[in-house]
């Protein structure tokens, strides 16, 4: 009506669809070496970290009072945020993690018969400062290690990734991780992104039917 005649393009703009920005996880061989290469409490935080989905105010926030190391337990009870100890992050942050024993072992090492306090302190005797480890720490090492950039929530992002690998059961991802849906844990989840775990399980899954290859009759 307003040009008084057919033309032959449309109005529709198609500036196609924005690329989905993929998160940043360590993969277990990266994540391996920040640990080998790391000393004193922080090679202790990096494990807790990745061993456990943490996120780095409740680590921060951790009390020796939260841990059972004898029965391989950690309670979320607390968060630390700009140096401030509060409540975690949501209802379902206020949770009970189940560590591997090794963790635990770790953990009681580095602890050293220490019954009371901090896990982990700043050398004034405050709680650690996430923005300080991540600049002093994390980056620098990752630089030297030529290990591409990548922030705690990448440790996060690397256990619930483990945990899909190694088949862990939906509820006990939520719990560990502290989300209120399996939906919010899927996005943390890199298993697509790795060829060696894809190939391992179209293998293991086998074809369902049988044909004679290179390794014999399947």
């Amino acid at each position: 009506l307003v040009i008084g005649k057919k033309v032959w393009a449309n109005w529709e703009l198609d500036l196609g669809k924005p690329q989905k920005k993929v998160a940043r996880y360590f993969t277990q061989d990266e994540m391996q070496r920040i640990i080998d290469n790391t000393k004193g409490q922080y090679r202790v935080l990096f494990a807790l970290l990745a061993g456990t989905g943490l996120r780095i105010g409740e680590a921060a926030g951790l009390h020796v009072e939260d841990l059972d190391l004898g029965n391989c337990v950690v309670y979320v009870r607390r968060s630390v945020w700009k140096g401030c100890e509060q409540t975690p992050k949501t209802e379902n942050s206020v949770r009970v993690i189940d560590i591997h024993p090794d963790l635990a072992w770790l953990l009681g090492e580095f602890l050293a018969g220490k019954t009371t306090g901090r896990v982990f302190i700043s050398k004034r005797g405050t709680p650690i400062s996430d923005q300080n480890v991540r600049n002093r720490v994390l980056h620098p090492l990752l630089a030297e290690l030529e290990i591409p950039k990548g922030g705690f929530h990448a440790c996060r992002h690397m256990r619930v990734t483990h945990l899909r690998k190694q088949g862990t059961p939906a509820h006990l991802q939520t719990q560990w991780v502290g989300h209120s849906s399996l939906a919010t844990t899927d996005r943390y989840d890199h298993t697509a992104q790795e060829k060696e775990y894809r190939r391992e399980v179209a293998t293991r899954v086998g074809l369902g039917f049988a044909v004679v290859g290179p390794n014999g009759p399947n």
